[in-house]
């Protein structure tokens, strides 16, 4: 059974403070707003930011997943040049 509703995350856009949480169907999603909303973090009204949730999660869990990057030697350019010659010339 496909999913037909989704739940949409509005945050302050300065602090990423909770306001609020709605389910809605997938037709009358709307992510992109322009709307003042007020927080209650900042004490003002500032712009809101709207994400379905979960989406954090997902992107943090991507991020695990991705194979470590070599260490970098902390060398000058010169002794960085001299490290790369030797290594080529093997």
């Amino acid at each position: 059974m496909p999913i037909t509703d989704v739940t949409i995350v509005s945050r302050c856009s300065h602090c990423r403070h909770l306001i609020s949480e709605t389910t809605v169907k997938k037709d009358n999603m709307r992510l992109m707003v322009s709307d003042l909303v007020w927080c209650e973090s900042c004490g003002a009204e500032t712009p809101e930011v709207r994400e379905v949730a979960g989406r954090q999660s997902a992107l943090e869990a991507e991020r695990a997943s991705y194979p470590a990057n070599p260490p970098v030697p902390d060398l000058s350019a010169a002794e960085y040049r001299r490290w790369r010659e030797n290594r080529t010339a093997r």
